[in-house]
């Protein structure tokens, strides 16, 4: 069972998730409020990830590029080396 929450919402907004409910889809008032809700939180999850890799790489880190261009370097050299 869930935990009851209140929550205020406009005329017009009742009258849509009441269309919902008799539509079939969803049980109850309730039950399409959550569903509201999850998919909010899910979403907001997402965009927070999405939002942490862009901050996180905004900016390079010269010790990472460094370690980049060596192992290209090596594995450059390792071919050329093989094959030469």
């Amino acid at each position: 069972m869930g935990v009851p929450v209140t929550a205020r919402l406009d005329e017009d907004t009742v009258a849509a998730v009441d269309r919902a409910v008799e539509a079939g889809a969803a049980p109850t008032r309730a039950a399409a409020v959550a569903a509201a809700v999850r998919e909010w939180l899910d979403r907001r999850s997402e965009e927070l990830i999405a939002e942490s890799y862009r901050h996180a790489y905004a900016e390079l880190d010269p010790a990472h590029e460094e370690l980049v261009t060596r192992v290209g370097s090596y594995s450059a050299g390792s071919l050329v080396g093989r094959n030469g």
